[in-house]
């Protein structure tokens, strides 16, 4: 388990947000496929992510 804080790992999160965001404005479904990818597939990163997010 990372002992990294909690802070860093939100913002990250947040730039990537905001980056799909950005990307979503040229036509790309950049943020659908990446929703459909961590429905269909449910990686491991993703669980870890969110565990992390909530466990404050």
């Amino acid at each position: 388990m990372s002992t990294a804080p909690f802070f860093p790992k939100l913002l990250a999160c947040c730039a990537v947000l905001l980056v799909l965001i950005v990307l979503h404005i040229i036509p790309l479904p950049i943020l659908e496929l990446t929703i459909l990818y961590v429905m269909l597939l449910r990686p491991a990163w993703f669980k870890d992510l969110v565990d992390q997010l909530y466990s404050r």
